[in-house]
């Protein structure tokens, strides 16, 4: 059965099921928020129906809810909330699916409207009024609901560093900027270092340098750009940039949008949209009432922008930024859940966003995210936990929730996992624990942020991440662990395991198709197939433990056309378990860097990736 007639199966059970034993709230882009909700006059928004969902749980919720939403758009310029209180006791499921398995789209931005004028060849210019003096400044554009590049140069390559100087803030490049370009007010400066990506304001242009209003590059770790670090720079967002297919640029001052067409495109027969939000749903409990039971079914996520603070976002590791070692940000999600437990993301479509998809954050447990489609996506795309907003004493971000540790240091070994997660979770129930992630595809994301990774997991425990595909990445494709130190923490108990991942690591460097970091008792990294790893201008590796990283078992993997090492073992403790893997029974032999040779292919490659099969979601 093909994924649309299983959604549309799927969502029959649901209006079937209705009739018994559920409440059903209609929601059509057409609807009206005054009439009553039902089928023959549903509402006409999601918000109106939440508020709908309020008030069955304040009056006692007695039986299932589902919010149908008809085919079409429906356009958020705010998150809608679920608070705990809004779900009952959590007894009762809360559903917002689709229609007949036609994919309703929550989309974050708003249509422009107007007359494209024709400036000269193919560049062209719309009044947008609303963005004027300031007022609306989106950083993405969409045609025909597919991302667009903002403007750039070089259009192809990079412009390459010879020198840093004035404390970082000065980059002397190799190549020559056109005089028009030296006193262009709106550049931002894009930088790599290893495996940081920088996106910050530019406060100069000369003849072949560029300058920053700030250090370029975070002060939060010791990779920084220079002359040695192989750093790949680029420049965005001025109109002088707008000269490729595809190319736009927004005058705040004006409110006026350049746009630069294909040849012979009239782009007053297309539909452009920008974004007025970065996020679009949190289900967010408390620690002492948690959100439960909510679920999103067969719904399309789709055109928000992303975060760009007055000092830029200056990459620590993946995807979070950071100006010093006061503070560590996160990158944002359209799906957020905050002290939510049971709860679920299936068949549901995200594509371009500006930055994350999913984020179960602090307090959140017992859900999953399976199914599910990941295209274009600008940061991390999965996250399971949030980093901390602290540094620590150097890089790497030390602070974990409370742990166990006392009880711990009492023991003379390592309790059984199942005693450890017993405690760990009495102890530390913020840690987000007991997590599927599931036969689901993130293909060609991270686009926003290069430093970003497909599913990022950091002080979290008993997650599953199983038969995913992930294809096309400029860093890293899975990174667990936020601890480049000896000690426990409350990541543990992880499972890795039949994963396909290709074509990563293209810009950055120091990672990995997937990445281990610290001590981490129970978890399996286990029967995944890695290839076409490595292209850019740093080290790329298939599997990769990285500083302290102890007591992981990690067998039956194959990686294949790597430009680094099969499997690499930086720093790792005693009591790693490596064997079985590219095909050779028996133990793996590393304890720093082992190259297949000859590398094998798994002899079934069917079993990797998303499953197709109708049993499992029923």
């Amino acid at each position: 059965m093909t994924p649309r007639l299983l959604l549309t199966a799927f969502a029959l059970v649901l209006v079937s099921s209705a009739a018994s034993a559920s409440v059903v709230i209609w929601v059509a882009p057409d609807g009206k928020d005054d009439a009553a909700g039902t089928q023959a006059a549903p509402f006409g928004t999601l918000l109106r129906a939440r508020d709908e969902v309020r008030k069955i749980a304040t009056e006692g919720m007695k039986d299932d809810i589902i919010i149908q939403l008809r085919s079409g758009v429906y356009r958020l310029e705010a998150p809608i909330e679920f608070a705990a209180t809004d779900l009952g006791d959590g007894k009762h499921r809360v559903t917002i699916t689709s229609e007949n398995g036609v994919r309703a789209v929550l989309a974050g931005s708003r249509p422009l409207t107007g007359n494209w004028r024709q400036v000269k060849g193919d560049l062209w210019s719309l009044p947008v009024p609303a963005a004027a003096k300031g007022a609306w400044v989106f950083r993405s554009l969409f045609r025909a609901g597919r991302s667009l590049p903002r403007a750039i140069e070089p259009n192809k390559g990079w412009f390459t560093v010879v020198s840093v100087a004035d404390g970082r803030r000065r980059l002397q490049l190799k190549e020559s900027l056109p005089a028009a370009w030296h006193g262009l007010q709106t550049v931002e400066i894009n930088s790599t270092a290893q495996w940081h990506f920088n996106r910050q304001p530019a406060a100069a242009l000369g003849a072949d340098f560029v300058v920053g209003r700030r250090p370029i590059g975070t002060d939060a770790s010791g990779a920084r750009i220079s002359d040695k670090s192989k750093s790949r720079v680029w420049l965005e967002n001025e109109a002088e940039f707008v000269d490729s297919p595809g190319e736009w640029f927004l005058n705040t001052e004006k409110g006026e949008l350049l746009y630069f067409a294909s040849p012979g495109e009239d782009p007053n027969h297309s539909q452009f949209s920008a974004p007025v939000a970065r996020e679009l749903m949190v289900v967010r409990g408390t620690p002492d009432k948690l959100a439960k039971n909510i679920h999103f079914v067969g719904l399309e996520f789709a055109e928000t922008d992303w975060e760009m603070p007055p000092d830029g976002r200056l990459g620590l590791q993946a995807g979070g930024w950071a100006y010093d070692r006061n503070r560590t940000y996160s990158p944002s999600a359209v799906l957020r859940f905050i002290y939510a437990e049971n709860s679920s993301v299936e068949s549901c479509v995200f594509r371009d966003l500006g930055d994350g998809a999913v984020a179960f954050e602090i307090g959140a447990r017992a859900s999953r995210v399976a199914r599910c489609e990941f295209t274009r996506v600008g940061a991390n795309v999965i996250q399971v936990g949030r980093m901390p907003e602290y540094t620590g004493e150097k890089h790497p971000l030390h602070r974990d929730f409370a742990t166990s540790r006392d009880w711990l240091d009492k023991l003379e070994k390592l309790p059984g996992f199942a005693a450890m997660g017993k405690r760990m979770a009495e102890v530390a129930p913020e840690a987000p624990a007991r997590i599927e992630i599931s036969d689901n595809s993130l293909i060609d994301c991270c686009h926003i942020d290069f430093g970003s990774v497909g599913i990022w997991v950091g002080y979290a425990n008993n997650v599953r991440i199983e038969h995913n595909l992930l294809r096309g990445f400029p860093y890293t494709a899975i990174s667990i662990g936020w601890r480049w130190a000896p000690g426990l923490t409350n990541c543990h108990s992880n499972l890795v395991a039949r994963n396909r991942i290709e074509g990563v690591m293209r810009q950055l460097g120091d990672g990995a198709g997937i990445y281990l970091v610290g001590e981490q008792p129970g978890t399996r990294i286990a029967e995944n197939f890695v290839s076409d790893v490595g292209g850019g201008p740093y080290w790329g590796n298939g599997l990769y433990f990285d500083e302290h990283s102890d007591h992981m078992e990690v067998t039956g993997n194959y990686v294949n056309r790597v430009a680094d090492l099969s499997i690499a073992a930086n720093f790792n403790g005693p009591n790693q378990f490596f064997h079985d893997n590219n095909g050779q029974p028996g133990p793996t032999p590393t304890r720093q860097a082992v190259k297949f040779s000859p590398e094998r292919a798994p002899p079934d490659l069917s079993i990797y990736g998303p499953r197709n099969n109708q049993e499992r979601w029923k």
